[in-house]
Parts: C-alpha cells; sequence; structure tokens
C-alpha cells in the first residue's frame, strides 16, 4: 500500500495578552523573594500557590530536535538531574553565558505545565531563576505545586 505524503499543520498560535518576549511573572518573583527573606512553611506556601498563575519560562537553547524543541536540563553537585525554570526571559537571559546570549531560546509556558515537566524524566528539583536566586525546590513540592490541592503550611509540615 502507498502511503500517503506528509503533511504539516501549522496551527495560529494563541499568546495571551501580556505574553511577550519580555515576560515576566511578578507575582512568583515576589512570593519567591519573600520565601528567601523568611524561608518558613507559610512563605513556602504561598510562593507554590503563585507558581500555579500565569507562565514560567523554560531554556530550550540549543535543543531542537525531530520532535521539537527540548528543556535544557542541569545536574545537582552529585549528577542529579534539575529542571531549570525561571520566572522571566530577563532570568533566562542572565543565566546564559555570555558567548551564548544569541543562541538562547526561551519558551514561555502556561504555569502548571512547565511545572508538570518534573514528571517528564528523573528530575529531584527545580532551580528557579539561577542567576538572582538559585532557589532549588523539591520534586515533591514542585509535583504538588502541579496539582490543584490546597496548599497550607500544615500541609508542607505532614511532608517533611
Amino acid at each position: 500500500p502507498r502511503r500517503a505524503p506528509y503533511a504539516r499543520c501549522m496551527a495560529q498560535a494563541q499568546i495571551p495578552d501580556g505574553v511577550h518576549a519580555d515576560y515576566e511573572n511578578a507575582e512568583v518573583q515576589a512570593a519567591l523573594k519573600a520565601l528567601q527573606e523568611t524561608p518558613d512553611y507559610a512563605h513556602l506556601a504561598a510562593f507554590l500557590t503563585a507558581l500555579r498563575e500565569g507562565y514560567l519560562v523554560i531554556d530550550v537553547t540549543g535543543t531542537s530536535t525531530k520532535r521539537g524543541p527540548r528543556v535544557r536540563t542541569i545536574r545537582s553537585t552529585n549528577g542529579q538531574l534539575v529542571l531549570p525554570l525561571f520566572t522571566s526571559m530577563a532570568e533566562l537571559r542572565a543565566a546564559i553565558p555570555a558567548n551564548q546570549q544569541d543562541q538562547l531560546k526561551g519558551a514561555v509556558m502556561i504555569a502548571s505545565e512547565a511545572l508538570a515537566l518534573i514528571g517528564s524524566d528523573r528530575f529531584v528539583a527545580a532551580e528557579f531563576d539561577k542567576a538572582s536566586s538559585a532557589l532549588v525546590i523539591l520534586r515533591k513540592y514542585i509535583t504538588l505545586a502541579a496539582g490543584s490541592e490546597p496548599i497550607t503550611e500544615a500541609t508542607l509540615e505532614q511532608m517533611r
């Protein structure tokens, strides 16, 4: 039997208002700063809850394959896989060495979809805003943020 020729369909991208090349998630940035200033379960709960709204940026620099772009990953000091996430394109730019800036590719994703990437491989954690904050959050907390259950201080204390 003859195969039909390969056809490529290009859907019109739906880009929401306020999402552009210089996008930043100000709510998550504020919650991240508050968590770093006061690292407790209440601020962690507020940060994880803030992650559910808006968009996050992922690094897809130099990782195109036949199946499309892939998320660029990093390794912990003991070789474990870590998912880098950014609250803005500026944060991504700041994390990339100057000699790679011309090759920089970032993707702005719905936050819940970006967080769900933690389940796509053997990630142990996600690191937020490597250049300015470098906050590492364990996978169990990212998975919680990717879900829909309420996140409270008590919930987090039980997860210890």
